[in-house]
């Protein structure tokens, strides 16, 4: 991805921002007109603005400004504006063409790290232990008509009245962590069984039901293949998502419910899912 200076009055953004925000630079681009060759905008928020000198020393030449300060240096930053977090772009000279890549984090600083959460927006200062999948992936690849046809909740999905999907959460157990690593799932079953759960719904003793099967419709991509697992969907009290246990197979997921992991394995799903890292 580039940007290219020539059309920079045309295509220029704006920061969202506030021009008064703290952000990182050095003595050298602000006193010494070092040309900025290299922005970052971190997993937390932070901005970084860079010239060419050594950062061996960065304690020493690390200034904090306003954003609206570096701005005025250099206006052809305002390119980077939506700069997606966790990227970085660098050139070498002001009328080069800005190269903007992903920011290769070492497992160290990826643990830790943060995120912004997708559901609620904020920051949180730790890696995530809770993924998931806002629909079946049978829904996912329907066409836009049937689509239409069919219902999709928080919940539940049906389509074409003819098959049934539930959320349920696959829970793993951490070796060092108090709270197991979560993947939340959607899992097709059969029509009387979601039929079943419908009509008992709020029932205070729903849990009690002895589980019934399903097949995994949510691809896990830190695992091969995971459509089409067999699986145990055991209802909880009300208000608790349905608890997904995988069904004995040769399958790693089963071996890793069956047996936990340590963190450094839930570092390796934030390094695929979150930074996109092999």
């Amino acid at each position: 991805m580039s940007f290219s200076l020539k059309n920079i009055f045309k295509k220029a953004k704006k920061f969202k921002e506030p021009e008064n925000t703290v952000v990182y630079t050095t003595t050298y681009v602000m006193h010494e007109k070092s040309t900025i060759t290299l922005v970052s905008h971190e997993l937390n928020g932070d901005w970084q603005f860079m010239g060419n000198e050594s950062l061996e020393n960065f304690q020493e030449i690390a200034l904090l400004v306003s954003l609206n300060q570096v701005v005025k240096i250099d206006n052809s930053i305002l390119f980077l504006a939506d700069l997606p977090f966790g990227h970085q772009a660098t050139r070498i000279k002001k009328s080069d063409e800005w190269k903007i890549e992903k920011i290769h984090y070492s497992e160290s600083e990826i643990q830790e790290m943060g995120y912004y959460c997708s559901e609620c927006g904020e920051f949180h200062s730790e890696i995530p232990m809770s993924y998931g999948a806002e629909s079946p992936t049978s829904y996912f690849n329907l066409d836009k008509k049937t689509k239409e046809q069919s219902e999709l909740t928080q919940d539940i999905c049906i389509i074409n009245q003819k098959r049934f999907f539930i959320k349920g959460q696959i829970k793993i157990k951490v070796d060092t962590q108090n709270e197991p690593f979560t993947w939340n799932v959607w899992v097709e079953i059969g029509k009387e069984d979601f039929d079943t759960g419908q009509e008992n719904w709020t029932e205070e003793n729903r849990f009690l039901r002895n589980p019934y099967n399903g097949i995994l419709d949510t691809p896990l991509n830190c695992y091969p293949n995971t459509l089409g697992l067999n699986v145990k969907v055991q209802t909880q009290k009300v208000g608790i998502i349905p608890k997904i246990t995988i069904s004995e197979t040769n399958h790693p997921l089963f071996f890793e419910q069956e047996n936990g992991i340590d963190m450094d394995r839930v570092t390796g799903f934030a390094k695929r899912i979150l930074y996109s890292h092999e």
